[in-house]
């Protein structure tokens, strides 16, 4: 375990500083993502919607989340990934905490897609921002370092939504309004006015 653990450590040495926080912004916003796992059971046995009704929101949040990665690739060419970024992760926060709020289908379906839009806006524009802070020798390894981020953030979230779900499944959503502000505040402070180590036309 040990050795394994130190095969980690060396697979990510040299990286910059840069590379390092946007893993760990990457970390706290999809340890947020404890709504996805959940969101079937909440509106099964919390809302009452049929299984149809279910499958129709799940399908919006699909829909949601392949609309917003071009949006975001597209509003990233325009207008920079920090930008993109800081607003998507700001504009999540209100919808998190107001989705409780709705409990019909015609009311949640649509926030749902709206939800994901924003959210999933985030993507390419922090893929851009990995190129660009990244050292040219290192660009593979800072998108593998990113890439764990999220899986383990993946990973985290579901468990401490199990856990928010004991309590009241609106939790679950307030946690990830929680965990979208502290992603924003450090992306903020660390990248506010931070240079990129490579000059390159942001494209996605």
């Amino acid at each position: 375990m040990k050795a394994l653990f130190q095969t980690y450590i060396n697979s990510y040495k040299g990286l910059s500083q840069a590379a390092w926080l946007l893993a760990l912004v990457i970390l706290i916003n999809r340890t947020g993502s404890m709504v996805i796992p959940f969101l079937g059971m909440y509106m099964s046995s919390e809302l009452g919607f049929s299984k149809t009704q279910i499958g129709l929101v799940l399908g919006c949040f699909g829909l949601g989340a392949v609309c917003g990665s071009w949006l975001g690739g597209w509003l990233t060419d325009r207008f920079g990934n920090f930008k993109v970024q800081a607003i998507s992760l700001m504009a999540v926060i209100p919808l998190f905490l107001v989705l409780p709020a709705f409990t019909t289908f015609e009311g949640l379906a649509p926030m749902i897609f709206l939800l994901s839009v924003v959210a999933d806006t985030f993507r390419p524009a922090n893929s851009v921002s990995v190129a660009r802070y990244a050292k040219p020798e290192n660009i593979t390894r800072a998108y593998s370092l990113n890439r764990m981020a999220v899986n383990l953030g993946f990973s985290i979230g579901p468990a401490l939504g199990g856990f928010l779900a004991t309590i009241s499944y609106h939790w679950i959503f307030y946690g990830n309004a929680i965990a979208a502000g502290l992603a924003c505040i450090v992306f903020i402070y660390f990248f506010k006015n931070r240079k990129p180590n490579v000059t390159t036309k942001e494209t996605f």
